[in-house]
């Protein structure tokens, strides 16, 4: 028997110290609801779900941004409707105008609405706001420009559309090679059908030509009055914006007979062999290549080259709309052959903005809301004073209608994108926050399981440590 040292003591204590140290992490996790209260607990664990933690925060904030996006992208949209609804009254009005039985005075009560429904469209554009953020007056449109003449060797008819937000600010350029007139005669009649030869755009007439240079897409030709015996019809040419270009009597079905250039057409009437309508299509067909920098080197190709042919002298090429017409001036004076290879210099400034829709770095959609201006729109210009003016101005109206209508066909896409990304964004958080909650929280069944053996286990404990200490007692009977 021994009284220095209690192994006996030194093991129940032992135990109970544990049994105590166990307890008390049952009770820190049943309190707290964790498992994972500290690093020590489960350090892989803890990194783990602290990623995690992150994404989640990061996805919940993400759905709020987007629907915040939606709220401003239906402000931008609401007043382009207003905007919709001004320019079918101003299409009304034009029509009204249009008709014959007005006045010069009419006339000029009709267009007193148009200036005032004009000024309203400034006005929006102007005013439109979401958050203090000016939405309609172009800083928040992708923009481009063409500097000067030399710089546009291509012949781009008009400035290049950005359709992808995403592309950088920054120096463009296109490259055109290998470009040809593609005919179609859609409608063949009145004996014009060969589209190689009966039909094409006159290139005798450059600069005195008063149609250059053409706009492609599908033209109309109408062979009225033909008479067979005086061989003789009146050949009238319709553009493709549908409004008459020219009309001429020529002679018609005769061996000797002329090519005749009517509307810019150059048309062989020798093959007229009676009345009807022709409905022919001409388009460019070339190799389209896109470059970014400041030359157009091989490293700064962004866009390889892909053969197309444009559809109403417009052609899509790395998300970039580009239009183009009809222009013979491609051929060099001194050799007559045609330029292979033609370049146009253009830039690009974005002022898109970003909804960040994710959690991590460039998780965003780039969204670009157009200047809705009478001079973007094209309407600076309508009068409906005169007849002619009226007639041009439901054209130009008509542009206008359908300038607005892909903007807001835009944004209602991208409603719908965002709309779905809220959904991908909410089971995306969903799923995540079930992952962390088994790495991080705590199974409280089984922890007050472990709390009720542990409490049990330190009763045992305690109670064996007293009878430990009195082992040692025991020596005293020896002493006596």
């Amino acid at each position: 028997m021994k009284i220095n040292n209690n192994i006996q003591a030194l093991n129940a204590y032992r135990n109970l110290y544990q049994n105590q140290f166990k307890t008390s992490k049952n009770l820190e996790k049943l309190s707290s609801g964790l498992r994972i209260n500290r690093a020590a607990d489960d350090a892989a664990g803890l990194a783990i779900s602290e990623k995690m933690r992150s994404q989640i925060r990061g996805l919940k904030q993400a759905e709020r941004n987007a629907l915040d996006g939606i709220s401003l992208m239906q402000t931008s949209e609401g007043a382009m409707q207003e905007v919709h609804a001004m320019l079918q009254r101003m299409r009304e009005l034009a029509v009204q105008a249009s008709n014959d039985t007005n006045t010069e005075y009419d006339r000029e009560q009709i267009q007193k609405e148009i200036d005032q429904l004009k000024l309203e469209i400034d006005s929006i554009s102007d005013k439109t706001e979401f958050n203090t953020r000016k939405l309609l007056d172009g800083n928040s449109a992708v923009l481009s420009s063409i500097t000067s003449t030399e710089d546009n060797a291509a012949r781009i008819a008009s400035l290049p559309i950005v359709m992808d937000a995403r592309l950088q600010s920054g120096t463009y350029h296109l490259e055109v090679t290998n470009k040809k007139d593609v005919i179609h005669i859609v409608q063949p009649n009145a004996g014009l059908t060969d589209r190689e030869n009966d039909i094409k755009f006159d290139a005798s007439l450059v600069e005195g030509n008063p149609f250059y240079p053409q706009p492609f897409g599908e033209y109309t030709i109408n062979v009225r009055n033909y008479s067979p015996n005086d061989q003789n019809a009146l050949v009238q040419v319709i553009g493709p914006d549908g409004l008459p270009l020219d009309e001429r009597s020529v002679r018609v079905g005769q061996e000797d007979g002329d090519i005749y250039n009517i509307g810019g057409l150059s048309i062989d009437t020798k093959k007229i062999i009676g009345a009807g309508t022709v409905k022919v299509s001409i388009e460019q067909q070339a190799t389209f290549s896109i470059y970014r920098g400041e030359e157009p080197l091989e490293q700064n190709l962004i866009t390889a080259g892909k053969t197309m042919t444009t559809k109403n002298g417009i052609v899509r090429h790395g998300g970039i709309e580009f239009q183009f017409h009809n222009d013979m001036k491609d051929t060099m004076e001194d050799s007559g052959e045609t330029v292979d290879r033609a370049i146009s210099t253009f830039s690009i400034t974005n002022n898109s903005l970003a909804f960040q829709i994710g959690p991590n770095t460039n998780q965003q959609v780039m969204i670009d809301i157009p200047r809705m201006d009478i001079v973007t729109l094209g309407i600076e210009e309508v009068d409906v004073t005169t007849h002619d003016g009226a007639n041009k101005a439901i054209y130009q109206l008509d542009r206008a209608i359908n300038n607005i209508s892909e903007a807001r066909s835009k944004l209602g896409a991208t409603q719908n994108r965002m709309e779905h990304t809220i959904n991908n964004l909410q089971i995306t958080h969903e799923n995540l926050t079930a992952s962390e909650s088994r790495i991080r929280d705590a199974d409280m069944a089984l922890e007050m399981t472990e709390f009720t053996r542990n409490n049990i286990l330190n009763q045992s404990a305690t109670a064996m440590l007293a009878q430990a200490n009195q082992l040692p007692q025991g020596v005293l009977q020896l002493l006596q």
